[in-house]
């Protein structure tokens, strides 16, 4: 399972929600579009990724790293994210 799907299902535990008619509802998106972050075809925006860390207490970079990882694959990109930056 993606960190996406992990995010979404979090929020639906979190609120009791049954389906995902009721977490877009609760998101204030439609079906369709949480479709698409389920499945992959697209990307949350980052304000919505926010707005959920936020509904689940989550720290944002934590949050960042794990959708950053699932959406780029090149592991160079994956070491110099995870890396603290040298000043």
């Amino acid at each position: 399972m993606n960190f996406t799907n992990v995010l979404l299902d979090r929020v639906k535990s979190r609120f009791a929600l049954t389906s995902d008619y009721q977490l877009a509802k609760k998101l204030g998106c439609s079906t369709g579009r949480v479709s698409n972050w389920r499945t992959g075809r697209n990307p949350m925006d980052w304000d919505i990724v926010f707005e959920i860390a936020d509904m689940l207490e989550l720290d944002d970079q934590f949050v960042v790293q794990n959708l950053l990882t699932e959406k780029y694959k090149n592991p160079r990109l994956i070491n110099a994210l995870r890396s603290p930056a040298l000043v």
